[in-house]
């Protein structure tokens, strides 16, 4: 059972030890953010583990391992990016079934656009809770196609817990919602207000990254690394 808030409070610990360890480290990870393979990388180097920040040696190796994450999320969201397409460029006979649609009835017009809505959704929530143990298997064993080996993904997700994990990843995109709303807004006033949004982008980032390796580590076996 994934305790909730003691992994958020360690990812926390885990977060500002990044910035009092090294501050250096920390314009290096805002300029890390906008070249995103850089920071993918760095992702994967906390993914494979640890108590301690790591470091920021080895550029190369971070841009390939950044790159290997990048083909990973782009394959997953491939079919969430399909089904977008999809109802997009059927948007004109969307919003003609819904103008002419009898209200009131669950199989009208309008309860097939909400039911294609609600599968999106799904889709997108199935496409998340896979992608995530995916990801964190290919930083670990450095091989693409671990992240796509669907039976250990989803033997994994049991060993966490369905629920626990689900709860897990609700509990993040609360508190990474959150955080992100303000450096949103400052991007909005000015470019000067890039540098603090970025900031706050490279620490959820680092954040993030922490506490789903703890999630992720919670289900590994004795025997298993991956």
């Amino acid at each position: 059972m994934i305790d909730l808030f003691a992994s958020a409070e360690e990812s926390a610990a885990f977060t500002m030890a990044t910035i009092r360890d090294k501050p250096v480290r920390v314009p290096l990870l805002m300029g890390m953010v906008a070249i995103f393979p850089l920071i993918y990388g760095y992702t994967a180097r906390i993914y494979r583990g640890g108590s301690k920040p790591p470091d920021l040696s080895k550029p190369l190796e971070l841009f390939i391992d950044g790159i290997r994450l990048t083909i990973v999320s782009f394959i997953y969201a491939l079919p969430f990016i399909g089904a977008i397409i999809i109802v997009g460029s059927q948007g004109d006979l969307l919003l003609n079934l819904i103008t002419h649609a009898e209200s009131g009835l669950l199989f009208s017009e309008i309860g097939f656009v909400f039911f294609l809505i609600v599968g999106i959704i799904l889709l997108y929530a199935v496409v998340i809770l896979f992608s995530m143990i995916g990801v964190i298997r290919t930083a670990r064993t450095g091989k693409i196609r671990d992240a796509f080996a669907f039976s250990a993904i989803l033997a994994h997700i049991r060993r966490i817990g369905v629920v626990s994990y689900l709860s897990a990843v609700v509990f993040y995109t609360i508190i990474a919602f959150l955080v992100s709303l303000p450096a949103g807004y400052m991007m909005e006033l000015s470019l000067i207000g890039y540098i603090p949004a970025f900031f706050i982008y490279a620490m959820v980032t680092v954040f993030a990254a922490r506490y789903f390796t703890l999630v992720f580590e919670s289900g590994l076996s004795d025997s298993s690394n991956q």
